[in-house]
């Protein structure tokens, strides 16, 4: 067991009452699957959490490019009513070609949502993470970085002053553990918050496997069989296929901490400490005139 992983537990009561957070994925299924508990976790505790995808998931569905974005589409809706988002945001930039878009546009419409929301808090790729393959994974990542940032300068987009967004800096950032060998320093125990987990997975239907269950049932059930984890109706069928086969990374790496479920990320903080280095050696000596 890495002894310097930070572990994340429930935190009692409604600590972080009116803070914000947003959940920024390329893809239907990469927050249900990479960050579902620790989203369920955060409302919880009293954040307001928004989602935004970035991509239009065309090339997922099985069906032609506008069926596809149709599906991905209504099934985000429903993925984000079932984690309890209070809101959520499609920019659909074309799914696989993200590499070939404005990287100043997108972190642009970012920063607009992020002053706009005031977001404090971001969990999306990690824009350094190893292994990524995707490249709407990892534009998406970095675009988030720099807004982050930006989005608290105010020469910056100053159409945005005018219209009433003040700046605002993001400060707290949760990198999604989303391949072998990408970088974590916490892991969040999600144990208590699984069930919202799954109710996510099981809405991604276009794509992340939500109704494998019950087209495993109906095969069965052609074949003259049936298996009792699927249990009577559909959606005990997708719910428990989906807790028994599609949650294994969570439950085994949660085992090596002593939890139940757990997911990981890389964790920055970048809160201004409550009195600067500035502040606390001008307590320390200044004297009377």
């Amino acid at each position: 067991m890495d002894t310097n992983i930070d572990i994340e537990r429930d935190q009692p009561g409604r600590p972080h009452e009116g803070k914000v957070f947003a959940a920024i994925h390329a893809h239907l299924d990469d927050v249900p699957y990479y960050a579902g508990g620790l989203c369920a976790k955060l409302m919880s505790e009293g954040y307001a959490g928004y989602i935004i995808r970035t991509s239009n998931d065309e090339k997922c569905g099985g069906h032609t490019t506008a069926e596809n974005i149709l599906s991905n589409e209504q099934e985000h809706g429903k993925m984000a009513a079932a984690l309890g988002f209070k809101d959520g945001f499609d920019l659909y930039y074309r799914n696989h070609r993200m590499d070939g878009i404005s990287p100043i546009e997108l972190r642009g419409r970012l920063i607009l949502i992020f002053r706009m929301l005031k977001v404090d808090t971001v969990l999306t790729f990690n824009p350094w993470g190893a292994g990524e393959e995707n490249p709407d994974h990892w534009v998406t990542g970095r675009a988030v970085e720099q807004a982050c940032w930006m989005a608290g300068m105010p020469n910056d987009f100053p159409e945005h002053l005018e219209a009433g967004h003040r700046p605002h800096t993001v400060s707290e950032r949760y990198y999604f553990f989303a391949r072998p060998g990408q970088p974590f320093n916490r892991i969040v125990d999600i144990g208590s918050h699984i069930e919202k987990k799954i109710d996510a997975i099981v809405e991604c239907r276009s794509q992340g496997g939500g109704n494998r269950g019950s087209e495993l049932r109906a095969r069965l059930a052609k074949q003259g069989r049936r298996l009792p984890l699927l249990g009577d109706d559909d959606r005990t069928a997708d719910r428990e296929y989906a807790r028994q086969f599609l949650l294994g990374d969570s439950r085994e790496y949660g085992k090596e901490h002593g939890l139940q479920y757990a997911e990981r990320f890389y964790y920055l903080d970048h809160r201004p400490p409550a009195q600067s280095e500035v502040d606390q050696y001008v307590e320390r000596n200044a004297k009377p005139l």
